[in-house]
């Protein structure tokens, strides 16, 4: 028993020795805080590390230490089913679509073995055999998980699957239902405005397939989805727009060429990036079709052209990446080597852009007239991150990714400083390397937020990339 204490108490410790535990205590909490400190700024949100070996990338033949798939020649795009459990990739150079499981916690993927792993365009082999899937250059799953759709350019057509939401195979529906064409092809259904479709996107509510078609007459299909996933196009001008009206369809302006379409979360807006016209058209979706607002409410273009209100660098936009919140478009501008930051009326569907810095982000800052960013020559696609915190960029010229950060009151991007801004095939310019981004064209982030991918078409190492997000 120590001196001064009771039988049958505990020692009561000096308040020296108090003293002393208390601030060794602080210590402790005051390193763990520095060191959190010091990780959140080696570490910011939205930061990206590929991962080394095989999981960080997928290519046909397994080049540059990634791992083998098949029917992934040029891959044109990817996209994630809402459940986060698989991927699926339009492959141009294989004529088919890819379909590979996901690893929640790595982001990994995994082709399905056999011929659940791809559908191919009229042949089998190691493939299920499929049709209207020549040179597929778009893919988008439905809300709900239940079907995938896939735009090949060759077909002029839209391909119908199935989708089985617990393994992630697809299978074409039967007859006419499995694809709708532009000309007649493999007992598709007739459709029209789709002379080369490049893109696809569904309605948040699952009721509606929208597809952009870049040959004349220039236009946006507009199909009707039933609960089983099958598509039908109304007569006139209820199931399609199309520059001037061309093909029977509603009419509209800044529609040349169009390259991308997406249909805002609310329902009230069709967002249409068109190359040909320098222009973002903003379409209104009605029960009785598609429409377009008069004068600078239905479209925004590079210096007001075609009765549009004013924008800047909107030359060859080629992508667009809507907000989570749908405020602010973001607008891959492929001749400008910008991206432009365009708000949206919630309301309205109307379109503007702020003078200066806060409108767009350019490879050189455009002389101060735009913010200055990286991995924006050429830039060829663009995503918004599910928590609103990032947006990143693919270079097709340069081979490159760009990692920005975005304020998600104010709608403004600013590149992440240094190595953490941005990967480059080669590992230059101050870039650290990224295996897979030989033209990189496509680029999308897991509906979790813990991964990007990147989809790349050089015709020999155009590859699917694989990395890990920081979320904070």
């Amino acid at each position: 028993m120590t001196l001064g204490t009771k039988p049958g108490f505990p020692e009561v410790p000096s308040r020296r020795t108090v003293a002393v535990a208390g601030f060794v205590a602080l210590f402790a909490l005051l390193l763990v805080a520095a060191g959190r400190l010091q990780a959140a700024a080696e570490s910011p949100a939205g930061r990206l590390v590929q991962p080394s070996g095989k999981p960080g990338c997928i290519h046909r033949t397994g080049v540059n230490r990634c791992a083998r798939g098949r029917a992934i020649t040029s891959p044109q795009d990817i996209a994630i089913s809402p459940d986060g459990r698989h991927a699926y990739v339009a492959a141009y150079g294989s004529h088919a679509v890819s379909v590979f499981e996901r690893d929640a916690r790595s982001g990994a993927l995994s082709q399905l073995p056999g011929r659940r792993g791809c559908v191919s365009h009229g042949r089998a082999g190691t493939c299920a055999a499929g049709r209207g899937l020549g040179r597929p250059a778009a893919v988008a799953v439905s809300p709900d998980g239940r079907n995938v759709y896939v735009a090949a350019s060759a077909s002029r057509a839209l391909a119908v699957f199935a989708r089985n939401r617990r393994t992630g195979t697809l299978r074409q529906l039967g007859g006419a239902n499995g694809c709708i064409s532009q000309f007649p092809e493999g007992g598709c259904t007739d459709g029209r405005a789709l002379n080369e479709p490049v893109a696809v996107d569904v309605s948040s509510d699952g009721s509606r397939v929208l597809v952009a078609s870049r040959r004349s007459p220039s236009a946006i299909a507009v199909l009707l989805r039933a609960a089983d996933g099958t598509v039908t196009q109304a007569e006139g001008p209820a199931g399609c727009i199309s520059r001037a009206g061309f093909d029977g369809c509603a009419p509209a302006r800044a529609l040349r060429s169009p390259e991308d379409v997406v249909v805002s979360r609310d329902g009230r807006s069709v967002l249409v990036a068109s190359s040909g016209s320098q222009a973002v058209a903003s379409l209104r979706l009605g029960s009785s079709g598609p429409s377009q607002p008069a004068g600078a409410a239905g479209c925004i273009s590079n210096k007001g052209a075609g009765d549009c209100a004013v924008g800047r660098h909107l030359r060859g936009p080629v992508e667009l990446a809507l907000a989570p919140d749908g405020r602010w478009l973001y607008v891959a501008s492929s001749i400008s080597d910008a991206v432009a930051v365009v708000r949206r009326n919630r309301s309205t569907g109307e379109l503007s852009q702020a003078r200066g810095r806060p409108g767009c982000v350019s490879q050189f800052g455009a002389g101060g007239r735009c913010g200055a960013g990286r991995m924006l020559d050429e830039v060829w696609s663009v995503a918004v991150s599910p928590d609103g915190k990032s947006l990143y960029t693919v270079s097709a010229k340069v081979n490159g990714l760009g990692v920005l950060a975005r304020n998600p009151a104010t709608g403004g991007l600013d590149p992440l400083a240094g190595r953490r801004g941005c990967f480059i095939r080669a590992g230059v310019l101050g870039c650290p390397e990224g295996r897979g981004l030989t033209v990189a064209v496509a680029v999308t982030v897991s509906p979790d937020g813990r991964n990007v991918y990147v989809a790349s078409e050089d015709s020999y190492l155009g590859a699917i990339a694989i990395f890990r997000r920081f979320v904070r």
